[in-house]
């Protein structure tokens, strides 16, 4: 039989682990507690766990009154035994992986294909009732993602350009062909990385903002207040985002290109004195 004695609780856990981890494993009839003073949740836990540690549970005496109904509905906790981990075959695992990830490609395929059809639909009763557009609304929308976003569009394309150019007249420079480096960072920027760095800054910046905003709204019930009043959610908070991105896209991208060459040209006649492009003009 052990006796317990003192204070069980939060601020003795430390030395209540230590008794009990060098007390586990040991056969133990009954536990007294007629000689703690002081008994909380974890100290209670720390009991039961004592108690189940021996092959049979060990019973716990001397508590009485409130320290008794505690012990009560700790010894109602956990009781289920450990899970036993079965083996399972590879393949098996495998297709069900397989099967989860059609059904979670389903499941946001089927969502898309709703805000598509919900989108289409808003456009369409614009189309038909064009004073219900709202060009407030839009032009909002479009001096958030695209003025806004001129600075750092411009900044960030302008020293990709710059670095282009010095990587490429870096390695140009050993074949005698430092002023080809325009050339290739013309057919860079205006074909494949302008566009692309732009959209990507775009999804980034606006993108996430959207979701946040339309993710507060939803979760302070604003968006079900529109249908309350009546009002179409997708006509007023998608239509107007998705139509100044769609303006403000193009705008950007043409800016940004701008910016690159502009960098990469300012970077060519600085650092290497590249002046002219192609035929070995200088």
């Amino acid at each position: 039989m052990l006796t317990a004695c003192g204070a069980w609780n939060v601020s003795n856990v430390e030395l209540l682990e230590r008794l009990c981890e060098r007390a586990a494993g040991a056969q133990i009839g009954s536990i007294d507690l007629r000689r703690v003073t002081a008994l909380d949740t974890v100290g209670a836990w720390l009991l039961e766990r004592l108690a189940r540690g021996g092959a049979t549970r060990a019973a716990l005496t001397g508590a009485d009154g409130p320290y008794g109904d505690l012990l009560e509905e700790v010894r109602g906790l956990n009781r289920a035994g450990p899970i036993e981990r079965r083996s399972v075959n590879p393949v098996l695992q495998r297709l069900d992986q397989l099967g989860r990830s059609s059904r979670r490609l389903a499941s946001d395929s089927a969502a898309f294909l709703h805000m598509l059809g919900a989108f289409s639909a808003a456009l369409l009763g614009i189309l038909r009732h064009p004073r219900s557009f709202r060009l407030t609304s839009t032009v909002y929308q479009l001096g958030r993602v695209g003025w806004q976003a001129v600075p750092i569009m411009v900044l960030i394309t302008f020293l990709i350009g710059a670095i282009i150019a010095q990587q490429g007249i870096f390695h140009f420079r050993r074949f005698g062909a430092e002023s080809y480096v325009v050339d290739m960072v013309g057919i860079l920027v205006l074909r494949e990385i302008g566009v692309l760095i732009v959209a990507i800054m775009v999804a980034g910046r606006s993108g996430s903002a959207y979701t946040a905003e339309i993710g507060a709204m939803k979760m302070r019930e604003e968006i079900d207040a529109l249908s309350t009043m009546g009002l179409d959610p997708v006509a007023v908070l998608i239509l107007p985002r998705i139509l100044a991105l769609v303006v403000a896209l193009p705008i950007l991208a043409f800016l940004g290109s701008l910016a690159a060459l502009y960098g990469g040209g300012l970077r060519s006649r600085l650092e290497w004195g590249v002046r002219g492009v192609g035929l070995g003009k200088r």
